[in-house]
């Protein structure tokens, strides 16, 4: 039978996960924002700050915003996962049946 914590995910450690994947996210489009690759880098730091987008202003404001978001994030998915997990199939019952 499996461990019942073995299919519980921790809510903190999902959303420190989701904090750090958004910060350097949006690290990662301002820096190529500042160096002229706007593409599609734009878009995504303007959803977390109205500042210019290759400013400093924009890096800072956009990191908090991004880690804040990012914590919810994983932490909603972290309890969300946690809720469903009556769905995991323990296939105990099947497996004394095909003993027997």
């Amino acid at each position: 039978m499996p461990d019942a914590s073995a299919s519980h995910l921790s809510a903190l450690r999902c959303a420190l996960t989701g904090a750090a994947v958004l910060a350097v996210l949006y690290a990662v489009c301002w820096a190529a924002a500042a160096a002229g690759f706007t593409g599609g880098s734009h878009m995504y730091i303007s959803i977390f700050t109205l500042a210019p987008v290759a400013s400093l202003a924009a890096l800072g404001i956009g990191l908090c915003w991004s880690v804040a978001f990012g914590a919810v994030t994983g932490a909603l998915i972290a309890a969300t996962y946690n809720v469903f997990s009556f769905a995991e199939h323990r296939g105990t019952s099947n497996q004394r049946s095909l003993r027997a």
